[in-house]
Formats: C-alpha cells, sequence, structure tokens
C-alpha cells in the first residue's frame, strides 16, 4: 500500500510533465511487496482450464496461503512454458491495487495496465532459461538501492524468492545460505548459474563464494527484467 498516495502521484506527474509524456498511455509494475507469487497445478489432462481466473477462485483458499482473502484478491496467471499443467499465479489485494490506480490517476496519467513486478520479471526471464538443464539452479539477483531480491527457478519454474542484503559481505552470505538451504530441500540439483539483473560490486565476491561465474542480463532498452515483461506481456498476453 503506497504510504503517501500524493506526495507519490506528484512526483510521477512532474516526471511525465518534465519528459513530456502527459499524453502517452502508461503501463507500469506494482511494487513486489505489493503482490504475492504461487506456482499453482491445474487438474491431471487439463493444461489450462477454459476459464482459469474461475479455476483459481474455486481453489481452496488456504492451499494458496495468501496474505489476503482469495476473494479480494487480483490476479495475474501466467503459464509455465514446457510444464504441462503448472501456471504461475501472482495476486494483489483490490484495496493495494485501487491505492496505486488512485496515484497514477492524481498524476494525471492515463493507465493502460498495471501488473506484479512478479508476473512481469518471469516473462522476460523466460529467454534465459532456454536450453538450461532441469537439474540446474538459476540464481536471479536484482539489486535495488536498500536490498536485493532473489528469485530461484529450476526446471522452468520458479521455486523460492527472498528479500537479501543490498551489498557487502551480509549480501553473500544471504545468498550463500539461500543456496545451500534450498539444495538441501532439492536434491534434484546438480549445478548452480547465477545471473545478476544489473551489474554489481559485489560479483566478484560472490563468484568466490559460491563458486560459479555470474553472468549480466541485458535488458536493453529496459531498465529492467520487469520493465521488459512489461512489454512482453503485451505481446504474449
Amino acid at each position: 500500500m503506497p504510504l503517501e498516495l500524493e506526495p507519490i502521484g506528484d512526483l510521477i506527474g512532474d516526471l511525465m510533465v518534465r519528459d513530456n509524456l502527459m499524453e502517452s498511455f502508461v503501463m507500469a509494475a506494482l511494487p513486489p511487496a505489493a503482490a504475492a507469487w504461487r506456482v499453482i497445478e491445474w487438474p491431471a489432462g487439463c493444461a489450462v482450464p477454459d476459464d482459469p481466473f474461475q479455476a483459481v477462485r474455486d481453489l481452496d483458499p488456504a492451499s494458496l496461503r495468501l496474505p489476503f482473502p482469495l476473494s479480494e484478491a487480483v490476479i495475474d496467471i501466467r503459464p509455465i512454458p514446457d510444464s504441462g499443467s503448472r501456471a504461475m499465479l501472482a495476486a494483489s489485494s483490490r484495496p493495494v491495487v485501487d491505492a496505486w490506480i488512485q496515484v497514477f490517476g492524481h498524476a494525471g496519467a492515463r493507465l493502460e495496465r498495471l501488473a506484479p513486478a512478479q508476473s512481469c520479471e518471469f516473462l522476460a526471464l523466460r529467454a534465459h532459461l532456454v536450453g538450461v538443464s532441469s537439474r540446474e539452479l538459476v540464481v536471479l539477483l536484482s539489486p535495488g538501492i536498500s536490498a536485493t531480491r532473489l528469485l530461484m527457478v529450476r526446471d522452468g519454474t520458479p521455486r523460492f524468492d527472498r528479500v537479501v542484503a543490498a551489498e557487502g559481505n551480509q549480501l553473500v552470505e544471504d545468498v550463500a545460505r539461500s543456496v545451500a538451504f534450498y539444495r538441501r530441500t532439492d536434491p534434484e540439483v546438480r549445478s548452480v548459474r547465477l545471473l545478476l539483473g544489473a551489474p554489481m560490486p559485489d560479483a566478484n565476491a560472490l563468484a568466490q563464494r559460491l563458486g560459479v561465474q555470474p553472468e549480466i542480463l541485458s535488458s536493453t532498452p529496459f531498465d529492467s527484467l520487469v520493465i521488459e515483461g512489461l512489454a512482453v506481456a503485451e505481446v504474449d498476453p
């Protein structure tokens, strides 16, 4: 939930005026903390239900363990390629989505699409998972100002995420412990691949600690995988 609706809206509006974008349609991603994601599996023999959104709402809410009632969730569903019947579900509570819509309304923006960051990031990441062994654990680090987001993917399916330190020894140890924890729970993992969403000053320390060479992903001409995924969603709904 945005803590200060009007100041954030004013800032967005000022930036749009500065860049002469007030007549443009806006696509935006919710902050990662504004949504929760789960991997769901459709019934055997049913790759995609005729109405996947209703199928999700028919699930037992307890099985999803969302931090808000399923009845008030705004849902985004993305099939997981080559997985048969699995899909990635990202959901936000209706009050949170409505609050962010108000922020963009206060900014005077013509909001066309508001999507969960997790769905956008995964859509952009899929291209980097082609040809990856089902036994390789892919670790994506997305650096931020005050923290780094960590996502683990195996066999094309998101498995685990958490927020870790922004930099320094604490970041390296957080990532190493997370990888070690996951490997203890998944004996199928045979190797680790480390992807960086942007250059990181601790890349060499991470490489030494994990024993793998990190790869920096390019999202050009976009600023991040999340923004790239917004564009992917437009052509791959």
